[in-house]
């Protein structure tokens, strides 16, 4: 395989959101940086009309049954000719000129194994919001241990493409976090390089039970314990993990209360508390609120949901 030195593959897996994907690409063409045949599609059985989006675009299309998207994210990268590659989620967005830093970034290093921004959060409907990540100052040099919890969101980071075949791409075995687990690897063998530039929009999800339910899917991540860490990276990797889930369940719940919806409030504080009872205990007096609403709700209407 001819590689092609100084350019940038992006390779987007994707499963049944032909709504949001369309967007997702044109974002990546407005890039100076990005040709069309170098954007990758990797569909993984998508029964909509996934393979007309993506053609219509002129990118390069994939289709197969991957179960996941490490193995698409795998199959993006098999087929991709280029020296750099990044990978961006099919529902968020590149920002103007997201990837010219990074790229600089490793022209000059030629050692490191991926260089990478920050994300920021943007609603449903892709509005900013003040919220962005990883927190600063940014890990850069050898800083596995330092990385480890605030692992960069994965449209915001351009890899190397050898240091990602070397680490052995991404594990399919790893149904959470299979990114950062991935970035973990990298920066246990090559230094890695922090820049303080925006350059992805990532899509939130609006509050409410829905929402419980993905993070509940994956809430062994709370207490995920990579072989590249120690045991100080660890306890402070579980402990904002758990954090940031009893946050959102308790988001959930009081949108979930909010609406009228009782019993989804009950199960969403019940994850809550499952996931810290410590801050659970100290946020009584939020949860005693949620239920206050609820109980006012039904006291106006006489009926539960």
């Amino acid at each position: 395989m001819v590689v092609e030195e100084h350019a940038i593959s992006v390779v987007i897996p994707t499963h049944d959101r032909a709504q949001w994907l369309a967007a997702a690409i044109k974002s990546t063409l407005k890039s100076p940086l990005i040709e069309p045949k170098r954007v990758i599609v990797v569909d993984d059985d998508s029964k909509d009309d996934t393979e007309e989006v993506a053609r219509s675009h002129g990118v390069t299309y994939l289709r197969g049954v991957f179960k996941g998207a490490s193995g698409a994210r795998n199959a993006g990268l098999a087929a991709t000719t280029t020296y750099y590659v990044n990978f961006l989620d099919d529902d968020d967005e590149w920002l103007p000129h997201n990837m010219e830093a990074q790229l600089a970034a490793l022209e000059n290093h030629p050692d490191a194994g991926f260089a990478f921004g920050l994300a920021q959060t943007a609603t449903e409907d892709m509005q900013p919001t003040p919220w962005t990540w990883p927190s600063l100052p940014l890990p850069t040099g050898y800083a596995p241990d330092a990385l480890h919890g605030r692992c960069p969101q994965l449209g915001a980071v351009l890899f190397r493409r050898d240091a990602i075949m070397e680490a052995g791409g991404f594990d399919p075995q790893i149904p959470y976090h299979n990114c950062a687990d991935l970035e973990l690897r990298i920066a246990a063998r090559h230094e890695i390089i922090g820049l303080n530039v925006i350059g992805v929009l990532y899509r939130d999800r609006r509050p409410g039970k829905t929402r419980a339910d993905y993070f509940w899917s994956n809430r062994a991540v709370c207490n995920w314990w990579p072989q590249t860490v120690g045991w100080r990276a660890e306890v402070r990797f579980i402990y904002c993990k758990r954090r940031l889930f009893f946050s959102r369940f308790l988001e959930d719940a009081a949108a979930s209360a909010e609406a009228g919806r009782l019993r989804d409030a009950f199960v969403c504080l019940g994850r809550a508390l499952w996931a810290s009872p410590a801050h659970f205990l100290w946020h009584m007096r939020e949860v005693t609120r949620i239920l206050q609403v609820r109980a006012m709700q039904v006291g106006r209407n006489g009926a539960l949901k």
